[in-house]
């Protein structure tokens, strides 16, 4: 299974969700998703925006549960 794992990132760089909505201007419904690793596909280009945000690596915000 396939995590995105951007909410201990998030409380690390003490980014909301609110101000990252506002940094990426995507809905809340997505950012909640993404937040929550409920999401069923994540583009390159969101990963790349989330990266440049949060200041990390493509491993850090997508993980895999073998």
């Amino acid at each position: 299974m396939v995590n995105i794992t951007i909410k201990d990132l998030m409380s690390k760089k003490n980014i909301s969700r609110y101000k990252l909505q506002q940094l990426t201007n995507w809905n809340y419904k997505r950012i909640n998703a993404l937040y929550f690793s409920r999401v069923k596909y994540i583009t390159l280009e969101e990963i790349e925006k989330l990266s440049n945000i949060l200041d990390c690596d493509i491993q850090d915000i997508v993980s895999i549960d073998k």
